[in-house]
């Protein structure tokens, strides 16, 4: 088992001005690549929850998982150990109205690269989570970040968090 980073990233239109959101995050005890993207997709939706967002559009790179979500049938996995990340998922974003969808990983730089900092940072010391707002709206209180305090997700760590 080793440690991943994951990166969300959420553009909210629904507000004026628009709202960006750039987590960083990271997981312990990954055995592939399918469980740290299944994880990513249960903390994007965890967030997107907590935040009480619906018509979501969530997108991924990882075409494996987005079909196994997809599909009619999730009782075969293809790995188990995503299971409980993907089964999050569809829990809490059925009644949302989200989707998910496949798109180039040449389209998925912002998260990628979210994730490869929030694994070096991981690697590299014990790190604490750091919430920064700067979206205009939120002069005296974000409540972005204070949604975010209370997403909990097995092994998964949000280590730094940026709304604007």
């Amino acid at each position: 088992p080793k440690t991943a980073g994951l990166g969300v990233f959420f553009v909210n239109t629904q507000v004026q001005p628009t709202q960006t959101i750039y987590i960083k995050a990271y997981m312990t005890g990954v055995e592939s690549v399918l469980m740290a993207e299944a994880a990513a997709l249960a903390l994007a939706a965890a967030v997107n929850d907590r935040l009480n967002f619906n018509n979501t559009t969530f997108l991924s790179d990882c075409q494996n998982v987005v079909q196994f979500i997809n599909a009619a049938d999730q009782s075969t996995p293809l790995e188990w150990r995503i299971l409980p990340f993907t089964q999050l998922f569809l829990n809490l974003t059925t009644n949302r109205r989200s989707g998910l969808y496949k798109i180039n990983r040449s389209l998925n730089t912002t998260a990628d690269s979210l994730a490869k900092q929030a694994y070096n940072i991981a690697q590299s010391s014990q790190p604490s989570y750091e919430p920064v707002c700067l979206h205009s709206a939120h002069v005296n209180h974000c409540p972005t970040l204070d949604a975010l305090l209370s997403v909990s997700l097995h092994s998964v760590c949000i280590i730094a968090a940026k709304c604007c």
